[in-house]
């Protein structure tokens, strides 16, 4: 996926989250750690993610499993010289963060993302969406920034969004009132919405959260 302006101008503009501490209870097993040609997922998206992202925080929900999916990416095992799944070159700017809502959901994966990150906006996406749109990511950052929201993205699709780091004080204030869905936040924020223009940006919201997802996505 490539177009006219080169993914490197992104690279200095954004950052991302990837929203992984979910309890994946429709799939029945951990989503980030699905095989995807010999890769957990969670590689997949992440080296996809790092063209186009500098800094990029992976909610985990705890650090216990922030420290399971570390040895997931890095697939290191003492004593031995097998290579890891992300090479340290991206290693090296991916950090991982502990929800401070416990147990509130995807919304305190969100605030926990942004609250890890240097000021500006945020690539988010799910662990279990393994497509990314690069021509749409342009589209939302360029609408988001000429706006000033503090959110762009598609209707009805929380995240494949940008969301700007200042909205993780509104986002902690409705997660201490007991608001935890992330659709009825997003109202709350200034936001924009981008309307996909191609299958290619549409394909981008497949979602792996159910195992016949996952079966139909590995027939493809």
């Amino acid at each position: 996926m490539s177009n006219d302006g080169g993914i490197g101008e992104l690279n200095g503009e954004l950052n991302g989250i990837i929203l992984a501490g979910g309890r994946s209870r429709r799939m029945g097993r951990d989503k980030a750690l699905l095989d995807i040609g010999g890769k957990p997922l969670l590689a997949v998206l992440l080296g996809r993610m790092a063209g186009i992202c500098g800094e990029i925080v992976i909610s985990a929900g705890d650090a216990e499993r922030g420290a399971e999916y570390r040895q997931a990416l890095t697939g290191f095992v003492a004593d031995s010289e097998t290579a890891g799944f992300v090479p340290d070159s991206v290693m090296a700017n991916v950090s991982f963060a502990v929800d401070r809502y416990a147990g509130c959901g995807p919304l305190a994966g969100l605030h926990a993302g942004l609250s890890g990150l240097p000021d500006g906006y945020a690539f988010i996406m799910g662990c279990d969406m393994p497509g990314l749109s690069e021509p749409l990511v342009r589209r939302m950052l360029a609408a988001a920034e000429a706006a000033d929201a503090d959110i762009a993205h598609v209707p009805d699709q929380p995240f494949h969004s940008l969301c700007h780091t200042r909205a993780a004080e509104p986002l902690a204030r409705l997660l201490e009132q007991g608001e935890y869905r992330v659709m009825r936040a997003l109202e709350q924020l200034k936001a924009v919405t981008v309307e996909p223009e191609s299958a290619e940006e549409r394909q981008a919201f497949v979602n792996l959260n159910t195992p016949e997802a996952y079966r139909r996505f590995m027939e493809q």
